[in-house]
């Protein structure tokens, strides 16, 4: 069994096998084996404690991870402090010449220090096994890769094939979009939608939906070519993520017998229909989340990864090219399911509003209902301009809303408007 997240104890079935430590069960560290030497993991966590973008990307999974990063980090200073290799990258943590640099002092430092080495290797293994965000950086990255922004991706959209005039009844892939002041949701959409062109499973067997909330449908004529179809709603104040998945569920499934509900930012690779799919040979499964970890990448690599997956048509974004924050146990991103049990909890609960909350709240009620699965796939979750979590008194958005308590039975999915039945 695993949890989720402290504030909200989810627990279901994984199906990662794991090691020792969570570091080595991660695909990243296997893909990376020169990656798992002491120094580099103590200054991993020399980047976690002082990059801003930690708290940014997961403030509950900072709070519970803080203390791990400082247990690592505190004798380190003790020793080291002063040293300029050490203050440089306290200074600029996103420096990764600064980060090499004190790699190789700490690598000198663990060699003069053999019982600060046995107390820091405690520490980093303790660590591993319990922070939420960990850091990862491939050893080809290079914080300098040629962008790939919209321009870039609607020129690839035009050399790909139209979709087939298939029914799709077999997947039905909805995706949400909600890009009004130009964060890079719709740049990453683009390459999300060339990434599901790009699959193994057959073309005629599945569907893509795009719902974008929005006043007006400012997307429309970026979106449809790369799409089996498109849905505006008309969306004002706070992203309502859950209407609008509801939205594309109700208006658009068909005969579709899977449905993947997938963010717009997550980069997929060739096979991720074709294996998620499969996941549901066995008539047991009711829903599954396919991933245990998310790479949440940073600009330069979100762009390279983007290139090579887009733009030179690879199997997989390679991981080598990667520098990022590696989630545990994301709640969200994606969730495959069977429609019936989509219908039967009623979707996802509508009160939600803003970013945060109804996807762990969406696997409370499905985890309840019926039979649901986490596999160990780890997804490439392309950069974007953080949208603000809370309200001006530094509340949660969603703190009001009692998790577990929507049932749809006032209806869910209504384009014409949210459904606030159960409020």
């Amino acid at each position: 069994m695993c949890v989720l997240r402290a504030t909200n104890p989810m627990r279901i079935r994984p199906t990662r096998t794991g090691g020792k430590t969570f570091a080595s069960a991660s695909a990243y560290w296997k893909a990376e084996p020169g990656s798992a030497d002491l120094a580099g993991r103590i200054v991993r966590y020399v980047v976690l404690a002082n990059d801003p973008a930690v708290p940014d990307v997961a403030a509950d999974y900072w709070m519970h991870s803080e203390r791990f990063y400082r247990a690592v980090v505190d004798p380190l200073e003790a020793a080291i402090g002063h040293d300029p290799a050490y203050r440089r990258l306290v200074a600029r943590p996103t420096d990764t010449f600064a980060e090499r640099r004190l790699e190789e002092r700490v690598v000198a430092l663990l060699d003069e220090n053999p019982d600060l080495a046995t107390k820091l290797g405690h520490e980093a293994d303790a660590a591993d096994d319990n922070v939420y965000i960990n850091y990862f950086r491939g050893r080809l990255y290079e914080p300098e890769a040629e962008p790939a922004g919209l321009d870039r991706l609607t020129e690839l959209a035009r050399g790909v094939r139209s979709r087939p005039s298939g029914t799709g009844d077999e997947i039905l892939v909805v995706v949400p979009l909600s890009d009004r002041d130009g964060a890079g949701r719709i740049r990453n959409l683009t390459a999300c939608l060339l990434a599901l062109q790009d699959q193994t499973f057959p073309a005629d067997r599945y569907r893509v939906t795009v719902v974008e909330f929005d006043e007006k449908p400012r997307w429309k004529h970026i979106v449809q070519p790369l799409a089996d179809h498109y849905v505006h709603i008309e969306g004002k104040g706070l992203f309502n993520k859950s209407w609008t998945l509801n939205v594309g569920v109700r208006e658009t499934l068909g005969a579709a017998r899977t449905l993947c509900l997938l963010d717009a930012d997550i980069l997929v690779d060739r096979e991720f229909l074709e294996r998620n799919h499969a996941r549901f040979i066995d008539q047991r499964r009711d829903a599954h989340l396919p991933h245990t970890e998310m790479l949440s990448l940073d600009a330069p690599s979100s762009d390279w990864l983007i290139e090579r997956r887009c733009g030179e048509n690879t199997q997989e974004a390679p991981l080598a090219g990667a520098r990022g924050l590696l989630l545990r146990d994301v709640p969200g991103a994606c969730l495959w399911t069977r429609p019936e049990i989509f219908h039967r909890i009623g979707g996802f609960d509508e009160r939600y509003k803003g970013w945060g909350g109804e996807d762990e709240d969406m696997l409370y009620r499905i985890s309840a209902a019926g039979d649901v699965t986490q596999y160990d796939d780890v997804f490439l979750h392309l950069a974007h301009r953080r949208p603000p979590m809370r309200d001006a008194e530094g509340k949660p958005f969603n703190a009001h809303v009692e998790v577990g308590s929507w049932t749809g039975e006032s209806g869910f999915g209504d384009a014409s408007g949210v459904t606030s039945g159960d409020e």
